[in-house]
């Protein structure tokens, strides 16, 4: 599931690496006559299986996943500074998280609380009410942001439609003014 309460981003984002990790899996053990995963492949006999277009759809299908996710992969390193704060390079963080960054690592008590939460809930809970850690808090916010209006906008529609009754639909300015 892609959409749903406290699905970010970033969990999308990490099905879509597993993915394109299998895909390429696959694409290269097709080369090499492999076929592990495609049990249907493996019955059939060796003449009967043309390699060379199995090998083909595959690619394809890498290729035209990596290029309707181009956009996408652009946001790798901001996902991975919200979903892995302590395991971050802090040269590799932004100009102006970089100190905010420093201080967040080095607070041993604050890295064992992310281990045993989630990263929403670590930076709800932990962060956020501390007040320490602004900019942070500001590159969370934007993450947190680019999927959850989606879902917010999908279920206030669906509870739009179960509280439209029939009767409802069929009021207009004529029975507002009786």
């Amino acid at each position: 599931m892609l959409q749903g309460k406290d699905i970010l981003v970033t969990d999308m984002y990490a099905h879509i690496t597993a993915f394109e990790v299998k895909v390429r899996l696959w694409e290269a053990q097709l080369a090499s006559g492999q076929f592990v995963h495609f049990p249907r492949l493996a019955v059939c006999a060796p003449d009967n299986v043309d390699l060379d277009t199995c090998v083909s759809v595959v690619t394809s299908l890498r290729e035209e996943f990596a290029f309707r996710f181009a956009g996408v992969r652009v946001l790798d390193a901001d996902f991975k500074l919200f979903t892995a704060p302590f395991d971050f390079p802090v040269e590799d963080a932004p100009a102006p998280l970089q100190m905010e960054l420093v201080e967040l690592q080095c607070k041993d008590e604050i890295k064992a609380k992310f281990r045993t939460s989630s990263p929403l809930s670590f930076f709800r809970d932990i962060v956020l009410p501390s007040n320490n850690f602004q900019k942070s808090i500001a590159h969370v916010h934007r993450i947190v942001a680019m999927f959850g209006s989606t879902y917010c906008c999908e279920q206030l529609i669906s509870k739009m439609k179960y509280t439209k009754s029939h009767l409802r639909s069929q009021l207009s300015d004529r029975h507002h003014r009786t």
